[in-house]
């Protein structure tokens, strides 16, 4: 009799142990590196036009690495300007190694990072029970959306909470290529 399955979701030890599998044996991380020297510029060039501050959603965070990447070219395109970081990650091991990343890494004086324990769904119930609805200039999700149960109501959800002239970046791997962007601006339908 064949053991069944065990879900990802439900087993975080499992579930690092085969991302960092993962990692060990893609080039997902260069691909990403590649899409953030080459493409994210033109993407995040009107987030925060105008703005004293910006007000970035990491929804799935992981470690940080990408997050500090895209920090680093928002810090650069918008020289001296607050950003609010606020990062949702289930995983508290993910998120001890990302406050590490974030201890190591310099010029970070003008980022604000706040850090949530939670899946997306959780995060969206929790706005809803505190009947908050904060508006994000920039939103992005980066290999998350292959572990919520309703794909659509969470793009949906998240594409909601865009500020005009905000982007939300979806970064999948694909089978043609290691990613795929979606970039939504608020107002477009999908």
């Amino acid at each position: 009799m064949a053991l069944p399955m065990r879900s990802l979701f439900t087993d975080p030890d499992r579930y690092l142990q085969s991302f960092r599998l993962f990692l060990a044996n893609s080039t997902e991380h260069q691909c990403m590196q590649e899409f953030m020297e080459r493409q994210l510029p033109s993407v995040i060039g009107s987030i925060g036009n105008g703005k004293s501050a910006i007000n970035i959603l990491s929804v799935g965070g992981g470690a940080g690495e990408i997050d500090l990447l895209i920090l680093s070219k928002i810090q650069a395109r918008y020289p001296g300007v607050t950003i609010n970081n606020h990062v949702i990650e289930p995983s508290a091991d993910q998120i001890f190694k990302y406050k590490e990343h974030v201890a190591a890494t310099s010029n970070l004086e003008n980022v604000k990072f706040t850090w949530h324990e939670e899946t997306a769904y959780e995060y969206e119930s929790r706005m809803s029970a505190e009947k908050k609805t904060k508006k994000w200039d920039f939103i992005h999700m980066i290999q998350m959306l292959y572990y919520v149960k309703d794909v659509s109501a969470t793009i949906r959800y998240f594409h909601s909470l865009l500020e005009e002239q905000a982007k939300l970046l979806i970064i999948l791997v694909s089978d043609k290529k290691a990613e795929t962007r979606r970039s939504f601006t608020q107002g477009h339908k999908y």
